[in-house]
């Protein structure tokens, strides 16, 4: 008796069959006809995601230089008319590039950029040490890198508001705990001395105080001049503009000294005849 011989069918099956027709037409229509091979696509699809990062910031580049060439009507006009964006998307941008963009987040940036970019908008108000920590495998107010890539926006946001609204709270206790100090500690002085200070004293330890708070505004200053010119030397070794940078950083200076000066109605020139009624004396 002669056994029985199986013939295996070398057809795919009609599943089989439907997928492959499936692939194919997804192939000719997203991938110019290739072949499917996963490996191939998956380092495809990470460089282009990294193309993708680095293009938001080189967009932002350009936004800082408009903004900081054009008046500020046109430059909203511009943003909505030639990029289709509102004006607020286009400020976003810009301070995220500032941020992220600068010197001492240019090594952190690679994985920050990871997070995306609605992430990388919750986290520009954090300081930059905090954000170098983070890239380093740290973590920033109790999240790690990994952690905050597992969150959505909304939870990350929800995130950093309740640390926020803890580190000011504490910062109110402390506060309200030193200011009770200080009035305990003035009232103590005063039964000691057994007077009030003058109008005079009053006056020159304000005057002193004014003094202190200038000469170490202008001594931070001055270490602008460094940063710039390690930014210049750095750019021209390696082909980056940071006069973008440089310039916004200056700009807002400026614009935080002139609204000091509008709140408090101050002159543009310092009056050379004024005199504090406090130096009249009794």
């Amino acid at each position: 008796m002669t056994p029985e011989v199986e013939f295996l069918d070398a057809e795919p099956s009609k599943p089989e069959q439907a997928a492959m027709i499936h692939s194919s037409e997804i192939m000719r229509l997203w991938a110019d006809g290739e072949v499917y091979d996963e490996k191939v696509f998956i380092e495809r699809g990470r460089l282009k995601f990294r193309e993708a990062q680095e293009a938001f910031f080189e967009f932002g580049r350009v936004l800082v230089v408009l903004k900081e060439h054009m008046p500020h009507g046109k430059f909203q006009a511009t943003v909505k008319s030639e990029f289709g964006i509102s004006p607020e998307s286009a400020r976003k941008m810009i301070q995220a590039t500032v941020k992220f963009c600068s010197p001492q987040l240019l090594k952190a940036q690679p994985k920050l950029l990871t997070l995306g970019k609605s992430k990388l908008f919750e986290l520009m108000t954090e300081d930059d040490e905090d954000l170098q920590e983070l890239a380093d495998g740290g973590s920033i107010n109790g999240m790690t890198l990994d952690d905050i890539d597992r969150m959505t926006r909304n939870e990350l946001r929800a995130a950093l508001r309740e640390s926020r609204d803890t580190a000011e709270a504490k910062d109110k206790i402390i506060a309200d705990k030193n200011k009770k100090v200080d009035e305990l500690a003035e009232k103590l002085a005063k039964k000691q001395t057994g007077k009030e200070p003058s109008p005079e004293d009053v006056g020159s330890e304000l005057t002193m105080q004014l003094s202190g708070l200038e000469v170490a505004a202008r001594s931070d200053l001055s270490r602008f001049a460094e940063v710039f010119e390690q930014m210049l030397a750095h750019g021209e070794a390696n082909g980056y503009d940071h006069r973008p940078q440089m310039v916004a950083a200056i700009n807002q200076i400026i614009r935080d000294a002139e609204t000091l000066r509008e709140r408090f109605t101050l002159p543009q020139e310092a009056p050379t005849n004024a005199k504090p009624e406090w130096l009249d004396g009794e």
